[in-house]
């Protein structure tokens, strides 16, 4: 079978997507992978045949801020999810729909396999589909759907539990629909326009979730936030084997004896400052507390949580 990947050039998109190919090529399978050019080596050391994105939609994923540097200075909260949206995912996404298509007409897929984010799939999804073949989209981050308590995504808030946070959660995304999906929509609509296709209905990020036609989260659910109802194309299939001797152990490796609980904090693509955006929200002491904290955030009315997101998604 002739197989399609296209990840998104960052790390945190790219890795389940190599040992999801190592897995097929140990199949026999034939892969070809669409992604940005510094990430050429891992993909060839996969065994997979690399084909680089069009230059517009390639960056260096150590260099995200190139391109939207005002990141660099707008103060976490709605305003920066809109620019990282707007720029990081929806002008990327003529170019990489195009690369898709130079790649389909020299290598006749018989599926494509993408990144949640890899949003150059959506103009194929929304259009005929007898004209393209099966698109199947893996998870890399929470599932981009719906909360049970209407909370918008990225905004770091603790799932709701009574009905005056049920409340709160409803105004914030009301706020953030004016702030953020709103605005992200009026740009995304006409792109899609001048592709023929379009226009969305919902939000960015949950619109491929709908659409894929297999959309594997790679998780299970109770690590997920509650959900009423998750779309028939959504299938938890746990995380993929490791890739090995990616890196050395730590000397410190031997003392995860399994005799203390860890917890393990992980960068983003742009969440880089361990201290400010990752450990301090993590609570390792108390994690309750940092709950506790979101929760004191969500009730000043007007105010984010600082610095973290629904588990900081690979991508912001």
């Amino acid at each position: 079978m002739k197989i399609l990947i296209a990840s998104t050039p960052a790390t945190g998109h790219l890795n389940p997507l190599l040992a999801i190919a190592r897995i097929l090529i140990a199949e026999h399978h034939e892969i070809i992978f669409l992604t940005g050019t510094t990430l050429r080596g891992r993909v060839e050391r996969s065994g997979a045949k690399f084909r680089p994105l069009p230059p517009e939609a390639d960056f260096d994923p150590n260099d995200v801020f190139a391109r939207a540097p005002q990141l660099k200075t707008i103060s976490p909260g709605p305003e920066w999810i809109r620019v990282a949206i707007e720029r990081v995912f929806v002008d990327n996404i003529v170019p990489q729909h195009d690369g898709l298509q130079d790649a389909l007409h020299d290598f006749p897929a018989d599926v494509i396999i993408g990144d949640d984010m890899f949003f150059g799939v959506l103009p194929m999804l929304l259009g005929p589909r007898a004209k393209r073949p099966p698109v199947v989209l893996c998870g890399t981050s929470f599932l981009h759907w719906r909360r049970q308590d209407g909370a918008p995504h990225f905004v770091g808030l603790p799932p709701a539990r009574t009905a005056a946070e049920r409340g709160e959660c409803a105004a914030i995304a009301r706020e953030f629909d004016r702030i953020v999906d709103q605005p992200v929509a009026s740009r995304l609509n006409p792109i899609l326009r001048e592709l023929g296709v379009g226009p969305l209905s919902i939000p960015l990020f949950d619109s491929v979730v709908e659409l894929a036609d297999a959309y594997m989260q790679l998780t299970i659910p109770s690590f997920e936030f509650p959900r009423d109802v998750i779309p028939s194309s959504v299938h938890f299939v746990g995380t993929p084997p490791l890739i090995p001797n990616q890196a050395p152990l730590p000397p410190w490796s031997h003392e995860l004896d399994g005799s203390r609980k860890v917890v393990l904090v992980t960068q983003g693509t742009v969440a880089r400052n361990c201290g400010k955006s990752q450990f301090q929200p993590t609570g390792c002491s108390d994690p309750r507390g940092t709950c506790e904290r979101a929760r004191r955030v969500r009730r000043r009315h007007g105010r984010w949580p600082a610095s973290r997101d629904d588990s900081r998604p690979n991508s912001l």
